[in-house]
């Protein structure tokens, strides 16, 4: 079976995706991880050896402003392919669904163990920017109540435990500095299927990662309220909806 396509991971990535069904250009670039453009690329050459096809949808379909949105699906030919490299062992199907998750565990994985819903966010956020990490999808933080917070995290933390990637402890405290839900400390650590995916996951990374991944260390001791003065100060565009912007930095430094 013979298909004209450079033979790149990312176009058996995508073609991966689509055969558990039809998808937009943005969920598959959340699946398999990469620029816009690098999964343009892709879908480009995978279109042009008719393994996909494509549409662009309006919006009326659903009743919406209309809105061109492109939807992608795997064509027959793609399916046998997929099919063909499954079966003779040439291919196997990801082991986590979404590609950003790998930083959770890759996190858990150089640090042992997380304490805190807010430090691990914050971990989360300064691994992308300050170890150079640009490889890949990662989380979309943007401002919010303790600053740079992303609903991804939470919605893959949730994804990971329910498949025992992860375990998150929850223990009742009288009292602590920032806490999120009702005095609930958070303790995150891998499970033994977490453990055995690690390895797996930092070989496809490059070489150095961790190295880059041992910065977080350094983070991960301080103390939270330090922590979070040092995100403050160092991107402040992420506080503007901050309720502890005062409490971090002080009222002359907050009002600054």
């Amino acid at each position: 079976m013979a298909f004209n396509v450079p033979w790149r991971t990312k176009t058996i990535q995508i073609l991966l995706t689509l055969s558990n069904g039809a998808r937009g250009i943005q969920e598959i670039q959340v699946a398999v991880g990469g620029s816009y453009t690098t999964i343009d690329k892709c879908l480009n050459e995978l279109q042009k050896s008719g393994l996909i096809t494509e549409e662009q949808l309006s919006g009326e379909e659903y009743g919406e402003i209309p809105k061109n949105k492109r939807w992608i699906q795997i064509t027959p030919e793609g399916t046998r392919l997929i099919q063909s490299l499954l079966s003779s062992n040439f291919l196997k199907i990801p082991t986590l669904k979404k590609d950003r998750q790998k930083w959770i565990i890759l996190m858990l994985h150089s640090l042992n163990t997380v304490v805190g819903k807010t430090r691990f966010m914050k971990l989360l956020f300064l691994l992308r920017r300050e170890t150079g990490f640009w490889r890949g999808s990662f989380f979309k933080f943007r401002p919010y109540d303790y600053g740079p917070y992303s609903w991804e995290v939470e919605e893959d933390i949730k994804e990971l435990e329910r498949n025992d990637y992860i375990t998150v402890r929850k223990t009742r405290i009288e009292e602590y500095e920032f806490s999120e839900d009702e005095k609930v400390l958070y303790t995150y650590t891998l499970t033994s299927k977490g453990k055995a995916l690690a390895p797996e996951l930092l070989a496809e990374c490059p070489p150095n990662s961790m190295q880059k991944m041992e910065k977080m260390h350094v983070f991960s001791r301080m103390p939270l309220l330090e922590l979070l003065r040092y995100v403050y100060e160092r991107y402040p565009k992420f506080i503007a909806n901050s309720v502890i912007v005062e409490k971090v930095l002080g009222n002359r430094e907050a009002n600054q």
